[in-house]
């Protein structure tokens, strides 16, 4: 028989093929043999063919049917399975059933929204345990906002109170009430800070809860009124009145106010002497329902339909800076336009605007400036100074470019002959004139007369009008000359004299710390200071060590600042010349440095003066040098033991 390879592989690939196999038919060939029954054949070849193939194909279909459904199953199965494990985990979560979640523990707060500033205020804080499991340790901690003070002590500030609510039981609730005075500017919102904490059974975890609670403040624990012209002409006086009242019902504290004052403000004086500077006020308490006024004199130079605005702030001190606002009361702003006059008067007594503070038997040069201020031309201008004081020395009178100065009524009259330029001055044009004099010293001054020299400038000239008519024009300005008293500081550093000892080496060695004892003295003529503070800073190579004499001196250090504050009060007439000097030691720690050796070294800054001449009714500020390590008012100094050595 002939072995045809083709058909084979024909069939072949049918039989591997998807499609149903169709087998072509084949010639058949007659098989001969002498012994016909040896052999049990069938009758085709390609039956038996066919049929083999057939049964494997059908196997082979059946696996592969077998297979795919197994994987489906599997499938299936897995679907089924995570659907199981979802529904117990929602069922878990969501049902509750956890030992332990901050999801069943609820911190509710009872108590009002909206506060009055100043007042106090009573808050309940529950909480609830919806676990199915106690709490234990259970502490709650709350954070108050700034200006928070205790019911109490006003003076004592709030930041935050803990408290232990030892162990709530499942299912129950456990309750704490506070109790704080809440102070603010109307209007503003203040938020506490709640948070829980707490443990359970079996378990050294440490769980946590927070909430937040915003209040309200309704009204301001303190009202400021404030009256004022509305408008004012640029350099001319006016008066600005603040009208603090308390809205509280308990005593306030430490109480400040400070007025910002807008550009071109020239202070002149208050009726309550500022505390600090020119423009803060500081009070020791304002009882419920009590008033204070403060009067601020002084004027504004603008130009014409300019708005300049004043700032009022009220509030507590700052424990760390007693100059600062830590709790805002209440924040105002109130604008005053400014108008310019048809004359402008600027007038300049030693350089500075405003009343002045001036020594006795001193001369003083006046300026004073005109100016134009019409959009036509000014004829005929012309300037009267008009003097008078108890401390008015007119022998002393020496006025510039010819002016005449009238002793029988004591004013000095300058116009178009003294100065050419006043018979016709241009839009914006400004000339300037000026006088000298000599206040008489106060030993001259009548017992009781109170020492000042007032002056009133005026100024006027005549403009044409569009109707061919004249008028005249003028403006006036009122300058005082008060006589102050000589205060007097004496700085100086010692080591082997006064009431502290020192120790360390001399001269000062690098590395190695030496302290040294510092005195301020201060001395006082004729009128009695009220407020009187001395200030310096120190370096910080330099330790504040504390030690101070006496004891009882107000002095003290701001570790903020780094400042050495005196606060003196009042000091008398004659302080350190009928009688002793008023007097204050401190000891300060040197630690010098290889980068300071050779050198003479400085140990306390630049040092401030100030306080309130309650004669005069003007403060006096004055700056002097600070110390270094010369101590050169002690016996005990050598050459050079005011350098740092190795």
């Amino acid at each position: 028989m002939k072995f045809d390879g083709q058909k084979l592989e024909k069939l072949e690939k049918k039989l591997y093929s998807r499609e149903a196999l169709d087998v072509p038919e084949t010639d058949r060939s007659e098989f001969k043999s002498d012994k016909k029954d040896d052999f049990n054949l069938k009758e085709s070849w390609q039956d038996s063919q066919k049929s083999n193939f057939d049964e494997l194909a059908m196997k082979v279909s059946k696996m592969a049917r077998n297979k795919h459904s197994f994987v489906k199953k599997i499938f299936i199965a897995s679907i089924l399975f995570f659907l199981v494990a979802a529904g117990v985990a929602a069922f878990v979560f969501f049902g509750g059933v956890n030992l332990v979640s901050s999801k069943n523990v609820d911190i509710k707060i009872l108590g009002p929204l909206a506060i009055g500033g100043g007042q106090e205020v009573s808050l309940d804080i529950n909480v609830i345990n919806s676990n199915n499991t106690d709490l234990k340790a259970v502490s709650l901690l709350v954070e108050y906002p700034e200006g928070t003070r205790s019911t109490t002590d006003l003076s004592d500030e709030l930041h935050q109170q803990k408290f232990t609510l030892g162990t709530i039981k499942s299912g129950d609730s456990c309750s704490q009430n506070i109790q704080a005075v809440f102070f603010g500017e109307k209007d503003t919102t203040k938020e506490l800070k709640i948070s829980l904490e707490y443990r359970v059974e079996n378990s050294s975890a440490l769980f946590y809860k927070e909430k937040f609670h915003e209040l309200t403040i309704s009204s301001a624990p303190i009202i400021i009124t404030p009256t004022y012209p509305k408008e004012v002409n640029s350099g001319q006086n006016f008066n600005f009145n603040i009208e603090i009242a308390s809205n509280s019902k308990d005593k306030i504290n430490d109480f400040l106010v400070s007025v910002d004052y807008p550009f071109g403000f020239v202070f002149a004086g208050s009726s309550l002497s500022p505390s600090y500077g020119d423009n803060i006020w500081r009070f020791s308490n304002i009882t419920p329902g009590e008033k204070k006024t403060i009067s601020i004199k002084g004027s504004i130079i603008g130009q014409d339909n300019e708005e300049r605005v004043f700032k009022i702030n009220a509030g507590t001190a700052d424990e760390n800076d007693e100059r600062r606002i830590a709790v805002h009361f209440s924040d105002l702003m109130e604008s005053i336009m400014v108008k310019k006059p048809f004359i402008g008067l600027n007038v300049l007594i030693d350089g500075q605007r405003g009343n002045l503070a001036v020594r006795g038997g001193r001369q003083v040069l006046t300026e004073v400036f005109i100016v134009n201020n019409l959009p036509t031309r000014l004829f005929d201008a012309n300037v009267k100074v008009s003097l008078k004081g108890e401390a008015f020395d007119r022998l002393s009178v020496s006025p510039s470019n010819n002016g005449f100065f009238q002793s029988l009524d004591n004013t000095i009259f300058w116009d178009k002959r003294a100065v050419s330029a006043f018979s016709d001055m241009a839009p914006g044009s400004q000339e300037k004139i000026y006088f000298r004099l000599e206040p008489l010293p106060h030993n001259k001054i009548s017992s009781g007369a109170k020492p000042e020299i007032e002056m009133v400038i005026t100024a006027s000239g005549e403009r044409v009008l569009e109707s061919g008519s004249v008028e005249t024009v003028s403006f006036s300005e009122t300058r005082k000359m008060v006589l102050a008293t000589d205060l007097t500081l004496i700085s100086k550093i010692v080591r082997s004299i006064g009431n502290i000892e020192n120790s360390g080496p001399i001269p000062p060695k690098a590395d190695v710390p030496t302290t040294y004892t510092a005195i301020w003295g201060l001395i006082n003529t004729f009128n009695q200071m009220s407020n009187v503070e001395v200030r310096a800073t120190l370096p910080p190579y330099v330790k504040w060590t504390g030690v101070k004499s006496p004891t009882g001196e107000a002095l003290s250090f701001n570790r903020v600042t780094n400042e050495i504050v005196w606060n003196v009060g009042s000091v008398l007439p004659n302080t350190g010349l009928g009688s002793s000097q008023k007097e204050v030691q401190f000891q300060l720690e040197f630690l010098p440095s290889t980068s300071q050796l050779g050198t003479t070294v400085s140990l306390l800054g630049e040092t401030t003066v100030s306080g309130f001449d309650k004669v005069a009714g003007q403060k006096i500020e004055f700056k002097i040098n600070g110390l270094d390590t010369g101590f050169y008012n002690d016996p005990s100094f050598r050459q050079n033991d005011d350098k740092v050595v190795q």
